[in-house]
């Protein structure tokens, strides 16, 4: 911790104030730093590259004039972060704000139509491996995220054999449910509960992403899956980017299996009992 004062001290050339326990993240405790004019967030974890992949990222989605936090420093042991000074705007005006920086966001594509990403990224305290792969994204979604991520919730004891399988017979038809022809790649925030985007004087801002290029629908069945968002926001995201015809019917539920699991894997409980309702809607 003294390291990190004296490095935050060096760079900015303002005193440390205080250096304040703030939350529990996945990967280790979160503190709010103290200057005489400015606050930072401290993000600690075990030695790994996980936090400087977030910092990755988050530059990465800065580069499209998207609202993060500014990243200051990033190791293999701590990420420090501008800290984001969070207001209420009101349920509307919150609503139009994520609206609008999320339907910006999906709005960046890549030229080679290209699903995955240009390295593997992070959710929550899993990797998300990226292996690019082009026009098809019904290959990507099963074998980059529900396969990796059904074999981490067996391994760990959350689900059986069967249902592994139940879930590869998915994939292997996947192109039988979804029009991959009608899909551009959309850059994806990845992680988008709640707890993930904060608001204020300014609009939206988010934080801990998990990016890489899918359907941008595959964003919207996570919205839905925790109802974070009401049809305020529906309604101004869908001026911008129109739904699909299939998107309640079909999408909704093959796209929140993904989520599902990674919910799966950290909790267990009644994760399983969800995931085992939507595969039973697709008549899996």
């Amino acid at each position: 911790m003294e390291q990190i004062k004296r490095h935050l001290s060096g760079q900015s050339g303002k005193e440390v104030l205080s250096v304040d326990f703030f939350t529990q993240g996945q990967l280790g405790d979160i503190y709010k730093i103290r200057t005489a004019d400015e606050n930072y967030i401290l993000k600690t974890s075990q030695p790994s590259n996980r936090l400087q992949v977030e910092a990755r990222m988050l530059q990465d989605i800065n580069k499209y004039g998207i609202p993060v936090p500014k990243v200051y420093a990033s190791s293999e042991t701590y990420l420090v972060l501008e800290f984001i000074e969070e207001k209420s705007l009101g349920k509307q005006a919150e609503e139009l704000a994520a609206a609008k920086v999320l339907s910006d966001l999906h709005s960046v594509t890549n030229e080679s139509r290209m699903y995955g990403y240009y390295y593997d990224t992070t959710i929550a305290s899993f990797m998300q491996h990226n292996e690019q792969t082009q026009y098809n994204w019904g290959l990507f979604l099963g074998q980059m995220r529900i396969m990796p991520m059904s074999r981490i919730c067996y391994d760990k004891g959350q689900i059986n054999k069967q249902m592994v399988d139940r879930l590869e017979g998915l994939c292997r038809d996947l192109y039988k449910r979804i029009d991959m022809n009608s899909i551009t790649p959309s850059l994806l925030h990845g992680d988008l509960w709640a707890g993930n985007i904060l608001f204020n004087m300014n609009g939206a801002v988010l934080i801990d992403p998990a990016i890489y290029f899918g359907d941008r629908e595959m964003e919207l069945a996570f919205i839905l899956m925790f109802n974070t968002f009401t049809e305020t926001f529906f309604d101004a995201y869908e001026k911008v980017h129109p739904l699909s015809s299939d998107f309640y019917e079909t999408k909704v539920p093959l796209y929140q299996i993904y989520p599902l699991l990674v919910h799966v894997a950290l909790y267990g409980g009644t994760y399983t009992g969800r995931l085992e309702q939507v595969l039973k809607r697709l008549n899996v």
